[in-house]
C-alpha cells in the first residue's frame, strides 16, 4: 500500500518540478534509527562518540522530546529510512520530504561535487579501520580518531578533496637577455635569474588543518589513513552542515505543497497531515530557533513576495521560479542575507539573546539581547560561518616549530578550555611545539604547547 502512494506522491513531485535522484526506501525500528542518526551513515568505522550521540536520541525519544521520522542520505541512488512505528500518513508526509531533500541534494550547487557513494566508501572506511583496530588496539586506533574527529570541521571547502602537496623545494635558474643601453651599442648581455620554489612551508596561509597534518606531521601511514578518512566524511557532510536552513525549509514546504495536492487522502488523514505539519515547522524554544520553521517562513515569503512582483510585470520569475532559482544557488548564510527581510524578521518576533553578565563566568541567567533586524540577522549568521568552528591557520613553520593564527570573525574568542586540548593533539601529531597566536579583545595572545604542557602568555 505505501509503495504505491509512495509512487504516488512522487510523481506528483516530479510534476511539480522536482527532479529527485531515484529513491529508495527501507521500514526499520527505533533502535536502528537511531543507531544511523548517531553515525550519520548506515555503516561507519566504530568511534566512542556514536554511542554518546545513539543514547542522546534514545533518551530523547523514551522522554518524548523528540521523534526521528526518517533519515535520508545524499546519495546516488538515494537511500531514506522509515520508522516502522510511523503511522501510513506520516510515512506519506515523509516520502513526500524525502523527495524534496533528494533534489535538493541533486540540484543545490553546494552539493556540486559532493560524494553520491559515500554510503559505499563509509562502508570500506569501516573496513580498514577495522583492520587498524586488529592490528594496533582499539585504544590507540580510538585515540587517533579522537584527534581527527576534534580537527575535523578545519578543512577548506574552496580547495577541495582532492589536493597535491606543496611543490618540493628547488631552484630553477632562467636565463635573461639584458639589454641596457643595446638600443644604442648593438650589444647583447646574457644573464641567469633564479627562483627559489616549495623553500618555505606552508607557501601561502593553510587552512586545511588535516590535510596539513596528513600529509606533514611525522606520523605512520596508518595514522594517516585515518585522518584522511575522517577528513574525506568531513567533506562529505559539510554541505548539508551550510544548508541546514535551507534544506529543511525546502522539505517541509514541499511537503506541504504535494500533499495539499494529493487527492487520495481519507478526510481523518487530511487532519491529521495537517496536525503534523504543523508539529513539523512549529517556531521551537523561545532559545532555540527551528531551523525547519525559519527555512519553511523564509520560502513561503518569498513565494508570495515574486508572485506579487510578476502580477505586476516587475519581475520574470513568479514565486514557484523564484524558489526554484533559490533552491539551486544558496547556501543558510546568502539565503537568510539574501531573503530574511525586516519585515517578515518582525513578524516571525526573532530576537537575539545572551548571558545577562557575560564578564562573569558565574551567571548562567539568559536575557534578550536585540530585536533589531541586523543583530538578529548577525546572531543568525555567526554559527553557520567556517563549519562553525574557529578560523585557524597554519602560518609558518620554523625549525620544527609549527606556528598557528586564529582568525577571530563572527565566533568571537577562543574558549581556552578547548585550546589547550586541540593544541595538545596537534602536539601529540606534530612531535614538536605549537604556537598559536589569538586575540583576546584588544590584547595579543600566544598559546603555545610543547613538551612542559600548555602555556598562555598575553
Amino acid at each position: 500500500m505505501f509503495a504505491e502512494r509512495a509512487a504516488e506522491i512522487e510523481k506528483l513531485a516530479r510534476d511539480a518540478g522536482l527532479n529527485p535522484f531515484d529513491t529508495y526506501f527501507e521500514v526499520i525500528p527505533l533502535d536502528i534509527m537511531h543507531e544511523i542518526a548517531a553515525y550519520g551513515l548506515p555503516t561507519r568505522a566504530q568511534h566512542w562518540s556514536y554511542g554518546k550521540v545513539y543514547n542522546h536520541h534514545r533518551i530523547h525519544g523514551k522522554m518524548g522530546l523528540s521523534k526521528i521520522y526518517e533519515i535520508v542520505l545524499n546519495n546516488d541512488p538515494c537511500y531514506a529510512f522509515l520508522l516502522d512505528t510511523n503511522a501510513d500518513i506520516e510515512n506519506l508526509l515523509v516520502a513526500a520530504h524525502v523527495f524534496a531533500h533528494s533534489d535538493f541534494f541533486r540540484n543545490n550547487i553546494c552539493f556540486e561535487g559532493s560524494d553520491r557513494n559515500m554510503v559505499n566508501e563509509a562502508v570500506e572506511h569501516a573496513r580498514r579501520i577495522d583492520e587498524y583496530i586488529d592490528k594496533y588496539g582499539l585504544e590507540r586506533v580510538e585515540h587517533v580518531m579522537d584527534i581527527g574527529f576534534a580537527l575535523d570541521r578545519h578543512i577548506d571547502s574552496h580547495k577541495g578533496l582532492n589536493r597535491k602537496k606543496y611543490p618540493e623545494r628547488r631552484v630553477i635558474e632562467k636565463p635573461v637577455v639584458a639589454l641596457p643601453y643595446g638600443d644604442l651599442f648593438g650589444e647583447k648581455r646574457l644573464a641567469v635569474a633564479t627562483q627559489v620554489i616549495g623553500d618555505k612551508i606552508p607557501p601561502h596561509p593553510e587552512k586545511d588543518l588535516l590535510w596539513f597534518l596528513a600529509n606533514y606531521a611525522p606520523i605512520e601511514p596508518w595514522e594517516k589513513d585515518v585522518l584522511e578518512i575522517i577528513r574525506e566524511e568531513s567533506y562529505y557532510f559539510f554541505p548539508q552542515f551550510e544548508t541546514k536552513i535551507l534544506n529543511e525549509g525546502w522539505a517541509s514546504f514541499w511537503h506541504a505543497e504535494i500533499l495539499n495536492r494529493y487527492h487520495n487522502l481519507t478526510p481523518s488523514e487530511t487532519i491529521e497531515f495537517a496536525q503534523l505539519h504543523s508539529s513539523v515547522v512549529q517556531p521551537g524554544s523561545r532559545v532555540q530557533l527551528n531551523p525547519y520553521y525559519l527555512g519553511y517562513k523564509i520560502l513561503v515569503n518569498i513565494k508570495e513576495r515574486w508572485d506579487a512582483l510578476h502580477a505586476d510585470g516587475e519581475s520574470p520569475l513568479d514565486g514557484f521560479a523564484k524558489l526554484f532559482e533559490v533552491r539551486a544557488t544558496e547556501n543558510d548564510v546568502s539565503f537568510l542575507s539574501n531573503y530574511l527581510t525586516k519585515d517578515l524578521a518582525a513578524k516571525l518576533n526573532l530576537f537575539s539573546y545572551g548571558y545577562a553578565d557575560e564578564e562573569d563566568e558565574h551567571d548562567h541567567d539568559i536575557e534578550i539581547k536585540s530585536r533589531q533586524y541586523d543583530e538578529v540577522l548577525r546572531a543568525l549568521l555567526a554559527p553557520h560561518y567556517n563549519y562553525g568552528a574557529p578560523k585557524i591557520l597554519v602560518t609558518q613553520v620554523e625549525k620544527g616549530e609549527l606556528r598557528l593564527q586564529h582568525e577571530k570573525g563572527s565566533l568571537g574568542d577562543l574558549d581556552e578550555r578547548y585550546a589547550q586540548k586541540t593544541m595538545g593533539y596537534i602536539f601529540e601529531l606534530w612531535k614538536n611545539p605549537v604556537v598559536l597566536e589569538t586575540t583576546r579583545g584588544d590584547t595579543l595572545v600566544k598559546c603555545t604547547y610543547s613538551q612542559g604542557g600548555f602555556n598562555l602568555v598575553s
